[in-house]
């Protein structure tokens, strides 16, 4: 049990990059509420910053991708 624990934590270990946190491609997807594919749209259009680790491990920082909410948010139009 405790061993299973332990490899858990190894596996979902990420050392912040700066004192940020990072976050994998499915997080940034469960988060933004989108797609892989809508992922790879916002990577290839440079919309949203991420940082690549021996060519192939994509993380994004949080902050970044806050940074670009901030940036693009609209405010809905009042209905009533």
């Amino acid at each position: 049990e405790a061993k299973r624990a332990l490899q858990k934590a190894m596996d979902n270990y990420r050392p912040s990059v700066l004192g940020e946190r990072s976050l994998t491609g499915d997080e940034v997807c469960d988060y933004l509420h989108i797609s892989s594919r809508t992922l790879q749209t916002l990577r290839d259009t440079r919309q949203i910053p991420y940082t690549v680790i021996s060519g192939r491990v994509l993380l994004y920082l949080e902050a970044g991708i806050r940074e670009t909410l901030y940036k693009n948010y609209r405010p809905g139009e009042d209905l009533f």
